[in-house]
Parts: C-alpha cells; structure tokens; sequence
C-alpha cells in the first residue's frame, strides 16, 4: 500500500464495503460465509498491522490497539461454530476474547479522544450516564425475558446484555472523538464501523431473547462491514509528517450529547415506571438507578460550569500575560497601577538586561527565551509582597512597588545582585547584568515609564550594572532635548503628528498639478515646531520609518477621497518624502504597494522624494528597490538637487523621473549670476535625460517669471500657499483659478 489511501471518495469506499457485504449476504453455504468473514477479518488485520507500522500515526498505542481489537474479535467469532451447543464453560469460549476485544477498542477511543483533547470529565459523565442506561434497558429487555426462556443459563443471559452496554460505551466514546476532530477521515470511518458493530450485537441480543440460542450466519453480515470499515478507517490515516486538521474548541452541551443525555435520562425514567407493578426488588433497583443517572447528569452540569470558568479564566490570564514569562504584559501592567490605592507612594523600576542581545546571537532564541523566562522567576522572588511586576518587550522588565524612595533603590540593588548570579542554562553557565532605572510614579504610568526609562538608559551610559534615579538633577542634565525627543515619541504613539500639503503648480498655467504631503507638529506647550528641528531627531531614532509608513498612507488615503469629491482628476499627482532608512527596508517597495491597493490609487498618481544623500549608496539593494517602485508606476524625484552630492553619474544611475531645484537657488535667482547658471543647468540636465523639473520656495511673481524663462516646468511656495491642512488644500484646489488668485498664505 503506498503513502495515501486511493483517492475513490467516501462513495466508492462504501460501495466496495458494500459488495463485501452483498456477497456475503448471497444465498452460500454457512461453511462459505464463515470462511469469507474470517478471510475479509484476516486481511484487514493485515493490511491494518502494515499500515500502522508504516504510517506510525499519534498516538501511536492507540492505533495499533485497533488491529489488535479487531484480532481479538475475529478469534472470538472462528471460535463461535465450535463452542455453540457445548455444555458447560465451553459453551464461552469465544467471549473473553470478544469482550477483551471491546475493551481494547475502548482503551483506543479514550486515548484518540484524549489526544484530540476531547476526554474530558464531562465525556467519562456521558459514558457513565449512557452505560447506565444502557445497562439498565438490556436488564429489562433482554437479561429478564431470556432467563424465563427454558434451558438459557444466568451466565448466557447476562452475556446477551453484556454486548450491547459495551457497543454503548465504545459508540459514546466515537461520538466524542467525531464531535473533537470531525475533520479527520480515519475518526468517520472509524465512526461508522462502531454503529455497525452495535447493529450486530443488537440483532444476536433480539434473537436470544426468541430464544434462538444459535443465529444464522447472515446475523454476522454487520460485524462483517464493521470488519471492513475499521480497515478503511486505518487506510485514511494521515501520512507520518502531515499535521491532522485542527480539532474543535470542546462543547460540552454540543446538540449531540444533548440528544444522548435525553435519552439516557429518558430510557431511566421509563424503566422506573414501568417497574411499578412488578417485584419490589426490581422497583427499588429502577428508582436506583433513575437517581444515580439523575445524580450523574447534575455533576456534569456542575462539572460543565465550572471547567467553563476555568476556560475562560484561562482565557483571561491569555490575554494579560506574556505568553513566554508569564508575567504582566504592557496593557495589564499599566492597569494595574493605574488602580492602585491613592495617597500611596509608588516607585516604578525600568530593569533592561545588559548583554542579551550577545546570548541570543551566540545561543540562539531558544536559549535567549529560556533567559527570559529565569530572569522572570528571579523577579518574582527577589519583589516584596505586592509589586506589579511586568514584561514590556524584548528584555525589558518593570517593577512598580508601594514605598518610598530607599525602598525603591533597596530593591534595585538587590535586583543588580541578584540578576547578575549566574543562570544554569542547557548551554551551561550563562551570565547576564541588568542596568535600572528608577522614578516616581506621581503623575501617571506612562510619564514615569518615560523617566524611567531615561533613567535606565544614563545607567547604561555609565558603565551597565548599577541603576540611576529619575529627579530634577537627571532632568536638567539630560536637558531639552531628551525632552524633546520624549515629547515626540509621544507624539508619534499618540498621533498628534500631522500631514499638511502645499500645491505643485504649473508655471506655464498656474494651475496646481499636485500637492507635497509635508509632516508638522505642534507642541503641546511651545506650539508649532519647525520641521529641521524635529525631522532629525526621528531620523536619529528611527520613528521615521513607522512615521513615513503613516504619512503616505494618509497622504494616498487624502487623494483618494479628493478624487471621489471630484476636487482633482485622476493625472493629479501626490508627492511623499521617503527616509534615506526607509530605503534600507527591503520590503519598502511591497509596503508601497500595499498602501497603493488600500487606498486605491495607482502608482502613476504617487511620486516619491528622495534626498542626493540616499543616492550615495549606489549598492544592489537600493537599486533593486527603487526598480521595484518603478515597476509600480510610481515616480522618484530628486529633492533639494543641487545641495548634496549633485552629480550626472547618480541621475543616470538611478531610475530617477523628476529633480527639484532646492529654494536656496530661487531666493537668489534676482541676485546672483551664479544661482541663474546653476538653474540653467538642471533645467539643461533634466531635458537631457528626460527628466522633470520642479522648484521649491518660489515667493514672488518675478521668480516665477524667471523660472518659467529659464525652461521649469513646475513650482511650489509660497507664491501660491504655504503648507495647508487637507481640508483646506482641498478648498484651494476646488476653488478654480480665479478663487486660487488669492494666494492663501495662512
């Protein structure tokens, strides 16, 4: 047999069992049904024992049970012909080996059940309420009438019940396994050979309780096809390697254990009424068995409520915790401390570890994770009683306690000497310092986060190891600017940053072509904020790279809805400066395009700027990149040429479609010959090499004129407007060109 089992489909599998069984049914001596049920047995015992061993499915025992079971069943039925009409035990025989076949094929479906994570305390409820039943209906009808049959023994009797009750419990079993993991193949196969073999033993239990004590061999045409479909359920399983479909969440009051509740419940009740006219030993044991299948059904609604909360407390901590440490994650922390008692003095603690990054780039994550995950246990004893204690991200931990602030540096210097034991890892001996900061939480969380992680990073500047105290000395030495660049990280998290735009205007008509999204932010306390003060500083961060991402997908999302108000057509143009980091992104060109098919805008409307600066770099990946944005559609200009490197090699290097003349060449074009050649030139390297020119900070009439003479097809300034909010470019531009005339310059 090859990997997979034939691709014929549930309908040809359950014709070819089906034929096994049509035959078997066809008019044929005993002695040839007997030798076909024992040669189907044979080779699906067979090929089921090869193809376990090949396949070796998980769990493993439990699969290799099922050709064992059905080895067992098989013995059990050659030895049925010789054993019917022997006096005595050997009129038996054949069911230990029967029964013991059960058993195995019970102990089968628990442990795939189980694995599937199905075997839960309400499925063993459900096997005992439904056994209960069971046993007590095949008491009632087929024990009781048999043993009033003459010449039928206690034993014999009992066994005719027996069957039935473990089809019960091994069919409750399979609905578990079908209702946990219904995408399985092999589990519904498997599913319907257990029905079969119930159908069986209720026809051998029908006919005793005529008094057939020895059944025609036609009766055995149900443990045939179940024969068959046990065979099939082992061919549909999965190949070793291959993941099996993914189970259900578990449903404890799913419609199907509905249904075998009710009528377990059901069958109780109508046993216990119906005993009323009978012995009163029969009606004592009906209201027994009535009252424990009743006690039954209410320990598993109480066992159903409360694995529910447990579910969903487990769920809760999910969603507060790190996933690796166990601890408080970022949101939960700051809850929580944000709820403490008022009045009460609190110190939080910044912990980063010094040399991580070393661990995990010798040791690899695994090992970096198992650091982790110490450092977290470590936390946890060495806080007193009552910290928050919480993982930010990477290595970084924080640690809030109530106190003053000699509380707060005694548990940093016994959180130094403690972190910096070493930690007994797989790899051996691992050691690690932390530098902490310190700081008050007086206002609110995240302004001492701020500080103290300041303070965190001026431990570390200092030689790692030690900690340092957040207070007004700290705040005047770092001084402005960390204040500054912590003012606008807020900003950026907060999103208070802003897209404004300024159009892009033909010289030769006046009317706006584009617009240039430009980033601007104002300060809560000192108000607007030149972009040459704050552009560098999330440049030397790196927030510009998630602050551009922001900017163009706002920029294309503006141009978007200016299309569908009708302000602009579709050749209107939006420009968005790109970050010389942004281009060391490899997957900057598939963000773009993402953005693009966000917004809906094609790449021929969306022009991108670049300083000479990232031109320097003239490596493969820079160049790959910017051909990717080229295959898009979109535009690269040059920005502010002129001022860098300016040099024919790099424009013919790269994919460039546009150059804008810096402003520094504008404001001197009246004044300084020099200024004037230099204009002439780009304008002369631009029809050169088909390139579009564009001149930025054009204020006056006469330095559009000149621009104009001298061959620039495009401008920008103030000349017509400075920067505008997107509402109010949008009312510039739909204003027409007469409305434009007034040079809005707000």
């Amino acid at each position: 047999m090859s990997g997979t089992a034939p691709r014929w489909g549930w309908t040809g599998w359950a014709a070819a069992v089906a034929a096994v069984a049509g035959t078997y049914l066809t008019p044929l001596p005993d002695a040839v049904r007997s030798a076909v049920f024992g040669l189907v047995g044979l080779g699906v015992v067979a090929l089921a024992t090869v193809t376990v061993a090949r396949r070796r499915p998980r769990p493993p025992l439990s699969w290799s049970l099922i050709p064992v079971s059905l080895g067992l069943f098989l013995l059990g039925a050659a030895l049925r012909p010789w054993a019917d009409g022997r006096p005595g035990v050997q009129a038996f025989a054949p069911d230990p080996f029967s029964i013991c076949g059960y058993v195995l094929l019970a102990v089968a479906l628990a442990r795939l059940a189980s694995s599937a994570g199905g075997l839960r305390r309400e499925v063993v409820y459900d096997v005992l309420i439904a056994s209960l039943a069971a046993a007590a209906a095949a008491v009632q009808f087929l024990v009781l009438p048999v043993l009033e049959l003459p010449g039928r023994t206690v034993a014999g009797s009992v066994l005719a019940g027996v069957y039935p009750l473990l089809d019960v419990v091994v069919v409750v079993l399979g609905l578990d396994l079908l209702l946990i993991a219904p995408g399985v193949l092999a589990h519904r196969w498997l599913g319907a050979a257990l029905a079969f073999l119930l159908v069986g033993d209720l026809g051998y239990a029908v006919l005793g309780r005529w008094g057939w004590f020895v059944a025609p061999t036609a009766f055995d045409a149900p443990f045939v096809v179940a024969c068959c479909l046990l065979g099939v359920a082992v061919l549909h399983l999965p190949p070793r390697g291959r993941t099996a479909p993914p189970s259900r969440t578990f449903d404890a009051w799913s419609p199907a254990r509905l249904v075998v509740l009710c009528v377990s419940l059901t069958g109780a009740a109508y046993l216990a009424s119906t005993r009323g006219g009978q012995d009163r030993a029969g009606q004592v044991a009906a209201f027994a068995v009535l009252c424990t299948t009743i006690g039954l059904v209410v320990a598993r609604a109480v066992s159903a409520v409360n694995g529910q909360a447990s579910a969903k407390a487990v769920l809760e901590h999910r969603a507060t915790h790190d996933g690796l440490t166990d601890l408080l994650d970022r949101d939960e922390f700051e809850r929580r401390v944000e709820v403490a008692a008022p009045g009460v003095r609190r110190f939080l603690l910044f912990v980063d570890l010094d040399g991580f990054k070393r661990v995990n780039d010798t040791h690899g994550h695994v090992v970096g994770d198992a650091l982790l995950r110490e450092v977290a246990d470590r936390l946890r004893r060495l806080a007193p009683d009552g910290a928050v204690i919480g993982r930010l991200a990477g290595d970084e931990f924080v640690v809030v306690v109530e106190g003053g602030q000699d509380t707060a540096t005694d548990l940093a210097q016994e959180l130094l000497g403690g972190l910096r034991a070493p930690l007994r890892l797989r790899v051996g001996e691992v050691v690690v310092s932390a530098s902490i900061g310190v700081a008050e939480v007086a206002r609110s969380v995240a302004t001492a986060l701020r500080e103290a992680d300041v303070a965190m990073y001026r431990a570390k500047s200092h030689g790692r190891n030690q900690f340092v105290v957040w207070d007004d000395s700290l705040r005047r030495e770092i001084g402005d600017e960390v204040e500054f660049e912590l003012d606008l990280r807020s900003a950026v998290a907060e999103q208070t940053l802003q897209v404004h735009y300024q159009a892009i205007v033909s010289l030769a008509t006046g009317e706006p072509r584009g617009v240039e999204a430009l980033l601007r932010w104002t300060h809560p306390l000192h108000g607007p904020v030149p972009p040459t003060r704050f552009v560098p500083v999330l440049e030397e961060t790196g927030l510009v790279v998630d602050v551009g991402r922001w900017v163009l997908g706002t920029a294309l999302d503006d141009l978007a809805r200016w299309r569908r108000e009708g302000v602009v057509g579709t050749d209107f143009l939006v420009s968005v400066n790109v970050s010389p980091r942004q281009l060391l992104d490899p997957f900057f060109a598939r963000t773009v395009a993402e953005r693009l098919a966000a917004s809906g805008v094609e790449g021929g409307a969306l022009l991108l700027e670049i300083t000479e600066s990232s031109m320097l770099e003239k490596d493969d990946q820079t160049l790959h990149l910017l051909a990717g944005l080229r295959a898009l559609g979109v535009g690269l200009a040059v920005d502010d040429f002129g001022t860098g490197y300016s040099a024919l090699g790099y424009l013919r290097s790269f994919p460039v479609t546009r150059v804008k003349i810096d402003r520094s060449f504008v404001a001197g074009l009246d004044q300084h010959a020099a200024d004037l050649a230099v204009v002439r030139a780009v304008v002369a390297v631009g029809e050169a090499l088909d390139l579009a020119v564009t001149a930025e900070g054009v204020e006056t009439e006469e330095q559009r004129a000149a621009l104009r003479e001298l061959g620039v097809a495009h401008g920008q300034g103030w000349l017509w407007h400075r920067a505008q909010s997107a509402t109010d470019v949008a009312r510039y531009l739909a204003a027409g060109t007469a409305g434009r005339q007034t040079r809005l310059k707000s």
